[in-house]
């Protein structure tokens, strides 16, 4: 009986500590990364909680724009879209009509951004001109995903992959899911659309509890992974293989304290990787150079 408590207390003592999380963290850092990878164990805090006002508490979800060179990311029970500089500074607020529960944002290129909604699992196309504050995307080309709509957990994050031609989704947990939508994008109106799903390997996703958001490397084509569940983003590779790890806990990459609840993850056009967390706080982390060759 008491080696059975024993083992409880150890089981809850890990779900509470994160530690299988932590174990997953120390190994992935204390292993060579390949070239390709984005090397997560040598990034260090930058900007550490920056306070977002004014766009309520529930900001969720990151894309960069390489265009504007600015992120966009989402408020749910407004709804709003909102424009940030890379310092988190709030540069636009655009209301949105039409759609109830707003989760995720993705720049597709131009003005187009793909908008996607958890409780309906629905992606919906729409554009977003230059200096507008509202939106109304009621008859916008909308992709209703119903094989995922009996799950317990929706859509949380949501990212273009230009070099593919695809839109990619995280689903959250029960079960989680990386999969890529094909033909959404490019479909032409008044024709017929072939759409493809797949499921991909990074769904196993080994290490995190949850999924949260999504991110996608242009020059090494691997996918990041953010859990809040976790506090943790991981590189994984298309095989499905973890590369690496950046921790968000206190203590770790120069983080004075942990990042509470994060919800959005994007990368820059110099490495740096961007982190948004409930409620509404803003990071940035920076690539550290070193001197080995084996990194």
């Amino acid at each position: 009986m008491l080696a059975i408590t024993g083992l409880a207390v150890l089981l809850i003592a890990a779900y509470l500590f994160r530690l299988e999380a932590l174990a997953w963290h120390m190994w992935s850092s204390s292993r060579h990364s390949p070239a390709s990878t984005m090397n997560l164990k040598h990034y260090t805090v930058e900007h550490e909680a920056i306070a977002i006002p004014g766009v309520g508490a529930d900001l969720s979800d990151l894309s960069y724009n390489r265009e504007t060179n600015t992120l966009f990311t989402v408020s749910n029970k407004q709804p709003l879209i909102v424009e940030l500089g890379l310092d988190g500074q709030v540069l636009r607020k655009v209301h949105v009509k039409g759609i109830a529960d707003m989760e995720g944002i993705a720049h597709v290129g131009g003005n187009r951004f793909i908008l996607l909604n958890e409780h309906e699992h629905s992606l919906v196309l729409t554009n977003l001109e230059p200096g507008i504050e509202e939106i109304d995307v009621t008859h916008d080309p909308k992709l209703t995903l119903a094989m995922y709509a009996v799950d317990n957990k929706g859509f949380e994050g949501v990212m273009w992959d230009a070099d593919n031609q695809r839109v990619l989704l995280a689903k959250e947990r029960a079960p989680k899911r990386v999969i890529a939508v094909h033909g959404f994008v490019d479909a032409l109106p008044g024709q017929p659309i072939k759409l493809r799903i797949e499921k991909l390997a990074q769904t196993s996703s080994h290490g995190l509890r949850d999924l949260s958001a999504i991110s996608y490397d242009h020059t090494s084509g691997n996918i990041l992974l953010l859990s809040d569940d976790s506090r943790m983003v991981a590189e994984y590779d298309d095989q499905g293989k973890m590369l690496g790890t950046l921790a968000l806990w206190h203590g770790f990459h120069g983080l004075d304290r942990n990042i509470p609840q994060a919800e959005g993850l994007a990368i820059g056009p110099d490495k740096r990787i961007y982190v948004i967390s409930e409620p509404n706080l803003f990071y940035v982390f920076k690539p550290v150079v070193t001197s080995s060759a084996h990194i």
